[in-house]
């Protein structure tokens, strides 16, 4: 018998070096699956998912470890040093000059402060028959106050039909027991 080696197979060593790289990560990389109608196919396999999902992880935090030390500081003296302008409707200066943060404030106070109605629209959103009743923060107020005094109306009153509703059916089993003890059963035969 003689002897075969790799010259007599026709590959170098080199070759089979990467025919055996490249055969170890085809089936560390890939899975061979079977769909519903038993066709077969090749997919990721679950060290592929997982090594993915790992460096998806790694990245995210990375980016977000670089964000919030150099964009986030960047970005907030950008809208503390912010200064904005009221214009008119052809950009010309209407206004005063103010910081982000007062801006923010003055919307907030005219949101607050917008008249609505009963049920908290502005003329904008029901210019039909709109009345304006309340200020907004009012309504809001309102809808709190009357939702937490029903939930507690609510919890009060199954609280008192549970108590009555336990006295009635002690009294019925009383007065059925007291009826009972009053009752004769007589026998007659003819």
């Amino acid at each position: 018998m003689k002897n075969i080696d790799l010259e007599s197979l026709g590959f170098t060593e080199q070759q089979l070096f990467d025919r055996v790289v490249e055969c170890v990560c085809d089936r560390i990389l890939h899975t061979e699956e079977s769909d519903e109608d038993g066709e077969r196919y090749v997919s990721e396999s679950r060290f592929i998912k997982e090594l993915n999902a790992e460096l998806t992880r790694r990245i995210n935090t990375a980016v977000t470890e670089i964000a919030n030390r150099h964009v986030q500081p960047t970005v907030e003296k950008y809208i503390e040093d912010l200064r904005l302008t009221e214009t008119n409707k052809w950009g010309e200066n209407a206004g005063s000059t103010m910081t982000f943060i007062e801006y923010l404030v003055k919307r907030a106070e005219s949101y607050m402060t917008e008249m609505v109605d009963f049920n908290g629209k502005t003329r904008a959103e029901n210019s039909y028959n709109w009345h304006g009743t309340q200020t907004r923060i009012t309504h809001m107020i309102h809808k709190y106050l009357h939702y937490h005094i029903e939930n507690f109306a609510k919890a009060a009153l199954a609280t008192a039909n549970s108590a009555i509703v336990s006295g009635i059916q002690k009294a019925v089993e009383l007065k059925l027991a007291e009826v009972q003890e009053g009752l004769q059963v007589t026998v007659k035969t003819k």
